[in-house]
């Protein structure tokens, strides 16, 4: 055979595999034996063009239990819309329903919200990474949070403030991103005791504001009071406790506390009320008094 010969044969056969090569590729994928024995996994198949082999799906799942089968895949013109995921959240659900973490979160505001798994979790990215188990897309929680609650960073720049920018607190620390069925997404005074345990009690005398919410009186991100107070001194107060039906202004000779015998109280007003009842949270005393 010819030089010309040869040449002109190879040419035939390599024009009719480029023809059937899409119907080839379909075959092949579309046959279990390639896909589930050739190869150890889809995810594997994939990996030779899409970098997700790093990833921690790609070593716990296969990329068809997110995405339509690989044949289609293979010979889409237009893949981003032929070979999409399936619903976001449903999606992550099929698998993450059954932990405690994530079982409430179609319950969640976040849910009602609109908020889906990827706008917080990067489904193929970043890499594994022990330092970031959870796939979050910014590198510390609060950062991510921030994305979207802005108003609510710029409390922490308050001089009162939990320090969360400084990485003492974090805002997963107080809030549960994924299940609570609560507008603030916390049980805000069980919450508050976790770190403030000294203020658990139990007390003789309990302030009813303190036992039902913190927040009644605590701005937990920040505030231009001291303390976190939503409001100074004694204004704060007298948004329950009006002034006509005290005793203020009169002197401590009725006191049946020796300690206060013969103190002035006219003034407290002027320093806070706090000045004498300082043990708000609960006391061992009548009216919270700290002697």
């Amino acid at each position: 055979m010819t030089m010309r010969h040869t040449s002109t044969l190879f040419g035939f056969v390599a024009s009719c595999l480029l023809a059937f090569s899409p119907r080839l590729i379909a075959a092949e994928l579309d046959s279990p034996a390639s896909l589930l024995t050739d190869h150890p996994s889809t995810a594997s198949v994939c990996a030779e063009c899409h970098e997700t082999e790093s990833t921690i799906h790609a070593n716990h799942a296969e990329c068809t239990t997110c995405h339509i089968d690989a044949s289609t895949h293979a010979i889409a013109k237009s893949p981003r819309k032929t070979a999409p995921g399936f619903p976001e959240t449903e999606q992550c659900l099929a698998c993450h329903k059954n932990d405690s973490e994530h079982m409430n979160f179609a319950f969640s505001d976040h849910n009602r919200a609109g908020v889906t798994c990827a706008d917080c979790h990067g489904v193929h990215s970043p890499k594994v990474d022990n330092n970031n188990p959870k796939l979050t897309r910014a590198d510390e929680s609060s950062k991510l949070c921030a994305t979207c609650h802005q108003d609510v960073l710029a409390r922490f720049d308050m001089p009162s403030h939990h320090p969360v920018q400084e990485g003492g607190v974090s805002c997963v620390g107080c809030h549960d991103q994924h299940s609570s069925k609560k507008v603030s997404l916390v049980n805000n005074t069980e919450q508050c005791l976790t770190c403030h345990q000294r203020l658990r009690g139990p007390f003789a005398f309990e302030h009813a504001p303190a036992v039902e919410d913190c927040a009644t009186c605590h701005d937990p991100h920040g505030t231009p009071t001291r303390r976190l107070l939503i409001a100074a001194q004694p204004m704060l107060c007298l948004q329950c406790h009006s002034l006509p039906n005290n005793r203020h202004g009169q002197s401590a000779s009725n006191a049946t506390t020796p300690e206060a015998l013969g103190q002035p109280v006219s003034g407290a007003l002027l320093r806070g009320c706090i000045a004498c009842h300082s043990q708000v949270h609960g006391s061992t005393q009548d009216q919270h008094l700290r002697f």
